[in-house]
């Protein structure tokens, strides 16, 4: 079988990675070394040329997926007249329903937060996770008009919980209770 180039190589690691982003918010971190790589449409022995093993993986897609959401929350920030509108563009955004029909295109927190939580101290999708986390509070604390300037306000780790919290419930019952509990945490966050 002839050798890939080294270019083709580093599009097919691209791809497993982005394809690992999404299957692990839709199925979690139990999805399989062989169905990623079926998915990728490569060999599952061709994983070991491009990783380590699957915790590599895992903390790579993780670091990725909230890279996106990094980038899309400072969009929207950036894009906001003024701190409530760019608070308001968050929430409508997080808790819409499309973010809640589609986990495997959504922010990590309410995909995989259980799967995160299960894993020894030592993986590094832990640190990763954590790190992301810090990151999107950071982002409401900077929105938040009452910090006095602590780089985590006690108001944004409220504001996630909510989210995060608000979106896995939904997800986790008939499809009109869902909505139900999106439109009334909405309501709720965007009344400050």
């Amino acid at each position: 079988m002839p050798r890939v180039s080294k270019q083709v190589a580093a599009q097919n690691r691209k791809n497993i990675e982005s394809i690992t982003s999404q299957m692990i918010r839709d199925k979690g971190f139990a999805v399989s070394v062989a169905d990623l790589m079926k998915t990728a449409g490569l060999t599952h022995g061709g994983f070991y040329k491009h990783f380590k093993n699957k915790d590599e993986l895992i903390d790579i897609a993780c670091k990725n997926t909230f890279q996106r959401s990094i980038e899309k929350w400072e969009g929207i920030v950036q894009e906001a007249e003024d701190n409530k509108a760019a608070f308001d563009g968050i929430i409508n955004r997080y808790l819409s329903a499309q973010n809640l029909e589609n986990p495997g295109k959504s922010c990590p927190l309410s995909c995989l937060t259980i799967d995160v939580a299960r894993e020894s101290q030592d993986k590094p999708v832990k640190e990763s996770f954590h790190q992301g986390v810090e990151a999107l509070l950071e982002i409401l604390s900077k929105l938040d008009v009452n910090n006095n300037d602590q780089r985590i306000s006690k108001e944004a780790m409220i504001q996630l919980s909510l989210l995060s919290g608000a979106l896995t419930l939904a997800r986790s019952v008939h499809p009109d209770l869902g909505l139900s509990i999106l439109e009334n945490v909405k309501s709720y966050l965007c009344e400050f």
